[in-house]
C-alpha cells in the first residue's frame, strides 16, 4: 500500500502503530528488549544485523547489540516509548525513503519474531504504520516530545491529568523506574539504550531536558495526540 503522501527527507516526524484488535505486542520482558534491539540494529542504510544469527550463532547479549556500530542512519531518533500495546517514535528522515525501510526492517523482523515464539499466524500490527508530518510547529513538537516520554503514565495512572496534581512525585517515580523509553538516557541515566537516540539532530531543548518538569510541562497545555 502506497502512502498518499510520501516521507520527506530532512522533516520530522510522529510515528506510532498499534496491535491489531489493540492486542497486547510486549507480553514481556524478552519481547520489549527484541524491540528495543531492532530500533538500533535496523537503523543502516548500508547493512542490516539479523538478530537471530547475532544472539544464537555469535551470542551477543542485549548489551552487546546496542554497541554495535552502524553506517549512515536512515533517520534520527529524537524520542521513543514502547507501551503493551503499541508504539511512538518520534524521527528525522536522513536519506530518501528512510522511515520506509526502517519501519519494514522493525514491522517485519518483530512480527516474524513474535509469530514465532507465541506460535500464531496473521498480522500482529493495526495495518500500516501512522505518521503526521510535525513540519514547522515547534509547539507541537515540543509537547509530542513531552507526551512520548510521559506516555507510560497511562500504565499506572490513568486518568494521570486530572491527578497531576495530587501525585506529582508517584508519578515522577514510576517514569525514573520504567525502562522502556527514552525517558532515562535524558534524565541522565547510564544505560546502553542511549545509543539509539540522537538528540543532536533535533531542536537544542531535546538536549537540555533533564527532569520530570521539563518533559511534563508543555503536555498539560495541548494534548499533541
Amino acid at each position: 500500500m502506497l502512502r498518499k503522501n510520501p516521507f520527506i527527507t530532512g522533516e520530522y516526524y510522529h510515528i506510532y502503530n498499534l496491535g491489531i484488535d489493540k492486542r497486547i505486542i510486549f507480553k514481556s520482558k524478552k519481547d520489549y528488549e527484541r524491540f528495543i534491539m531492532l530500533l538500533h540494529v535496523s537503523n543502516s542504510n548500508k547493512q542490516f544485523f539479523r538478530l537471530d544469527n547475532l544472539i544464537n550463532q555469535q551470542h551477543k547479549k542485549f548489551n552487546q547489540i546496542l554497541i554495535l556500530e552502524k553506517n549512515e542512519p536512515l533517520i534520527s531518533i529524537g524520542a521513543w516509548c514502547l507501551m503493551p500495546n503499541h508504539f511512538h517514535l518520534m524521527v528525522k528522515q536522513e536519506v530518501d525513503g528512510g522511515i520506509t525501510r526502517f519501519m519494514r526492517k522493525i514491522g517485519v523482523g518483530y512480527s516474524m519474531f513474535f509469530n514465532i515464539k507465541y506460535q500464531r499466524n496473521g498480522s500482529l500490527f493495526g495495518g500500516l504504520f501512522k505518521s503526521k508530518l510535525i513540519g514547522d510547529d515547534d509547539n507541537y513538537m515540543r509537547q509530542l516530545f513531552g507526551y512520548i516520554h510521559i506516555n507510560p503514565l497511562d500504565i499506572e495512572f490513568p486518568g494521570w491529568k486530572d491527578k497531576i496534581k495530587k501525585a506529582p512525585n508517584d508519578m515522577k517515580k514510576f517514569l525514573s523506574v520504567y525502562p522502556y523509553s527514552s525517558y532515562l538516557d535524558y534524565i541522565g541515566e547510564d544505560r546502553v539504550e542511549k545509543n539509539i537516540i540522537n538528540s543532536e539532530n533535533f531542536p537544542v531543548y531535546f538536549q537540555n531536558a533533564q527532569s520530570f518538569e521539563d518533559f511534563i510541562g508543555d503536555y498539560l497545555v495541548n494534548d499533541p495526540k
